[in-house]
């Protein structure tokens, strides 16, 4: 049981991680009008969170919540939310009125997700988020969504145009997907999803200017490829569209696993792209992405140079079949106008991973 919480007024974080014996959290909680985190994780007794006066709210993090079957009045405030773990079934329509929410995670088992074994006193049998519901479009500020562990959820519904990257992971019965039309390319990071229709996933690797899904066979537009992790292309251009397809060697003992690109020209190491943290995979995956060689030191592409790509796996729990690039050209390379610079796209993946996916859940 909480103390009366009425005297903490400039409280601004509440952290309730593992608090299993709360059931209900006092609605002196609502005199903490500087609260702007609050972290309910693994409370797994909880019944009661009223949080309908907390104006100053911005981040609100539920998971496992197992006994938690009504989803508080929420402020409107927030830029984040998490909930994983509860016996919610559906997205309540009061998230709707969050015209700020900017970061969005859903998830429903998350020890499937991560690969933790939980002793039985601590798994749930709850439910699974089953539906997206249609007005997500509506919120015009989101910019992340993540959705991982949710084996029941069949479509994604159109969502809205400022979206920037979207997670989905282990979500065994998605077919469809339903991307914003005339938006800009996306970061789009869609794993160990093995029923995707083949339009879901033309949808998929079109549009973005980063894509990770399930596959063996690398897109036909991917005109230049080899088998095995390296590949040498002679371009006058230095944009490029890479694609990669990685499987498992054996089962991954860890969750997460690097993806190691160096690129050299002429002889000459140029630079390495090191994707970190991408959750540890099933089967076969292609991972996609653009490259647009810098101008350092006055070097350009201004003739016929040898481009060599190598790909690779530091901790060999993958390893690469086959690879393949797309020579870009202005005609071809209709991402770059649309989003704006490649340098965005680096700012934005740098931001951006797996494991910063996960770990903002608990």
């Amino acid at each position: 049981e909480l103390p009366d919480l009425s005297n903490a007024t400039n409280l601004e974080r509440l952290d309730l991680n593992f608090c299993q014996s709360l059931v209900e959290i006092p609605s002196s909680i609502g005199n903490l009008q500087k609260l702007e985190c609050l972290d309910i994780g693994f409370c797994s007794k909880l019944q009661v969170v009223p949080l309908s006066n907390l104006a100053s709210l911005d981040t609100l993090g539920m998971t496992g919540c197992w006994q938690l079957r009504k989803f508080p009045d929420i402020s409107t405030n927030l830029t984040e939310l998490a909930i994983a773990d509860t016996m919610l079934e559906d997205l309540p329509e009061s998230i709707r009125l969050s015209s700020r929410l900017e970061t969005l995670r859903i998830h429903g088992s998350v020890f499937s997700v991560i690969g933790w074994r939980v002793e039985d006193n601590l798994r749930r049998s709850g439910a699974d988020i089953e539906r997206i519901p249609v007005w997500i479009k509506d919120l015009q500020g989101l910019e992340w969504l993540h959705i991982t562990g949710c084996p029941k959820l069949a479509s994604i519904p159109e969502l809205p145009g400022s979206l920037i990257g979207m997670t989905v992971d282990t979500c065994e019965s998605l077919e469809t997907i339903s991307l914003p039309f005339d938006s800009k390319p996306l970061i789009l990071y869609i794993a160990n999803c093995f029923k995707l229709s083949p339009k879901a996933r033309r949808a998929i690797t079109q549009p973005s200017i980063f894509a990770y899904l399930p596959g063996r066979e690398i897109p036909a537009e991917f005109n230049h490829r080899a088998i095995g992790n390296s590949l040498i292309v002679r371009s006058s251009s230095s944009r490029f569209r890479i694609c990669a397809v990685v499987s498992t060697i054996q089962e991954m003992g860890s969750s997460s696993f690097s993806f190691l690109c160096r690129i050299r020209i002429n002889g000459c190491s140029i630079e390495k792209n090191i994707f970190e943290k991408l959750s540890r995979i099933e089967s076969e995956h292609l991972f996609i992405f653009p490259y647009e060689f810098p101008d350092k030191d006055g070097w350009a592409l201004e003739h016929d140079n040898e481009v060599i790509f190598e790909f690779s796996n530091p901790s060999q729990e993958v390893s690469i079949i086959e690879c393949g690039v797309q020579i870009l050209t202005d005609e071809t390379d209709t991402s770059r106008s649309s989003y704006g610079s490649y340098e965005d796209m680096d700012e934005n993946l740098s931001d951006w991973s797996y494991e910063s996916c996960s770990e903002q859940v608990f």
